[in-house]
């Protein structure tokens, strides 16, 4: 290689070398954060916070006049030593014979609500609504054309039930305060005396109270057991006898 043609060589390193050391750096963006940094951290917190549980209550209530006994104050299988009726019976001021917005006015929307295709008949069931912790209702009322015509209390409506009427009552003093029933059945799991001219049903679970049902008193003039034909949600057609009531 002659000097000529190294000398040449050099000058073009150099001036590769000057021109790498002096490439300018990127201009810094002008455009602020896409996104509002605190607003984001808010709505971060938001969808990791878990909600807090449902915490228990007592709920309040207006008292009824027309009732004599209000099911959330009175023991009134003791009191009455089995001498009273459903229709004097009030459940957080609300009686048989009420209306479905007198429900609504008194409850407020129900946690769960059944309605026939046909509209004819409504189950309306409480729990949270009145205080009730759980995924079971305690207190149901069942709609006939938008009138109550059964009132049932269940084993998480016990918190506001008082001595003998309430869930968990032996059999035996079932028998003692309100006498022999009109007649007894079995459903399930469950045995059931009726007292139709009281207008109740008490459901048992072995030997203790499951839950009650009120519903309008009748006059009892005995029952007659029907055998019919049912079909099972197995499709599987099977005879069920039934205790009727005799018009």
């Amino acid at each position: 290689m002659n000097k000529k043609t190294f000398i040449i060589g050099l000058v073009v390193v150099l001036v590769l070398l000057l021109f790498t050391s002096c490439k300018p750096s990127p201009p810094e963006s002008d455009i602020g954060p896409l996104f509002n940094e605190s607003l984001n951290k808010e709505l971060e917190e938001l969808t990791t916070v878990k909600p807090g549980e449902f915490e228990p209550f007592f709920f309040k209530w207006s008292e009824r006049n027309e009732s004599k006994y209000e099911i959330a104050e009175d023991d009134i299988f003791t009191m009455t030593r089995g001498n009273f009726t459903s229709s004097e019976i009030s459940f957080f001021g609300l009686m048989l014979g009420d209306s479905y917005e007198d429900v609504l006015e008194r409850l407020g929307i129900p946690d769960v609500m059944f309605i026939l295709a046909d509209k004819s008949y409504k189950n309306l069931e409480y729990r949270n609504k009145i205080g009730i912790n759980g995924t079971l209702s305690g207190l149901t009322f069942h709609l006939e054309n938008d009138t109550v015509t059964r009132i049932t209390v269940k084993p998480p409506f016990k918190k506001y039930m008082h001595g003998n009427t309430s869930v968990g009552t032996d059999k035996e003093i079932i028998y003692a305060l309100l006498d022999v029933p009109d007649y007894q059945s079995f459903l399930s799991s469950l045995r059931v005396f009726y007292y139709v001219e009281k207008g109740v049903e008490v459901y048992f679970k072995n030997r203790y109270v499951d839950r009650i049902s009120f519903l309008f008193p009748q006059e009892f003039k005995g029952v007659e057991y029907v055998t019919e034909e049912h079909l099972t949600s197995e499709g599987i057609v099977v005879n069920t006898t039934e205790p009727v009531l005799i018009e």
